[in-house]
């Protein structure tokens, strides 16, 4: 039997660490995953059987979110019109 998630998971960054870590699972098979956040509140995504198409869509969304902070940031710093 494998886990499942029912329903999703939402996670503030903040400033909070992002990490990979690589190791071995309990079989000896390398393993791969990306940690969102530190201790209790953290998210692990395993990677290590993702192609390398998810992760470069992976990387674009990434790239998009950084984008979209940029924008919020120079619109931030604009005056208001009433």
């Amino acid at each position: 039997m494998s886990a499942q998630l029912y329903g999703g998971i939402s996670l503030d960054l903040n400033d909070g660490p992002i990490r990979t870590e690589y190791t071995r699972g309990f079989d000896g098979k390398p393993t791969a995953r990306l940690i969102l956040g530190e201790g209790t509140q953290s998210v692990a995504i395993s990677v290590t059987a993702s192609p390398a198409e998810t992760l470069a869509q992976l990387q674009e969304a990434v790239a998009e979110l950084a984008a979209w902070q940029q924008r919020q940031e120079m619109l931030h710093g604009l005056p208001e019109v009433a």
